[in-house]
């Protein structure tokens, strides 16, 4: 379990050193359980400017507690019960959940916004709506087992994006615009 915690957060810490705006200073975590000490630390590894974290999660007192772990090694961390208003002022957002209805809504995103979605790895889960994906470019770490993932079969289905939208085969260059509003 702490390898795959690991090697899960150093593909989001990568995925953010590639694609997300530079010299980002604000960091949202959504979920507190644990993968999100991990996917915390390799955010801020990977983006050494991210200066304030906060952390969200369903229940607030796990979301107080990975904030007292994180401040105890040094890091800048608070929780936050307002995902919305923590989504809007956010640079950069990693959601470490299982949720099986979007979290994210894409009409609070910031303009250039990196989004990043761990979680939702089964057909009917989700962890942002439609509109979030349609917002930027849609990058997968691999194309294997991409059409059995709900946070791109669902807005897939619902017409937000089609697989020819979707990059992640090693061929990208990497971040080239950001979100339009």
């Amino acid at each position: 379990e702490a390898m795959t915690y690991r090697k899960t957060a150093a593909i989001s810490g990568l995925g953010t050193a590639l694609l997300a705006p530079p010299k980002p200073s604000k960091l949202l975590i959504v979920g507190a359980g644990g993968l999100g000490p991990h996917v915390a630390m390799a955010h801020i590894a990977a983006r050494p400017s991210l200066s304030s974290l906060r952390i969200w999660n369903r229940s607030a007192p796990r979301a107080e507690a990975l904030a007292a772990d994180l401040r105890a090694q040094g890091i800048r961390a608070e929780a936050t019960q307002d995902l919305d208003a923590a989504v809007a002022e956010a640079d950069v957002i990693s959601c470490v959940t299982m949720s099986r209805k979007p979290l994210i809504k894409g009409a609070l995103l910031k303009p250039g916004a990196h989004v990043d979605l761990v979680g939702a790895y089964l057909p009917d889960m989700r962890e942002a709506d439609d509109d979030t994906m349609r917002r930027g470019t849609v990058y997968t770490c691999c194309d294997r087992g991409r059409d059995e993932v709900g946070e791109l079969t669902l807005p897939v289905a619902n017409g937000a994006l089609s697989w020819d939208d979707i990059r992640g085969d090693g061929r990208s260059s990497g971040r080239v615009h950001v979100c339009h509003p």
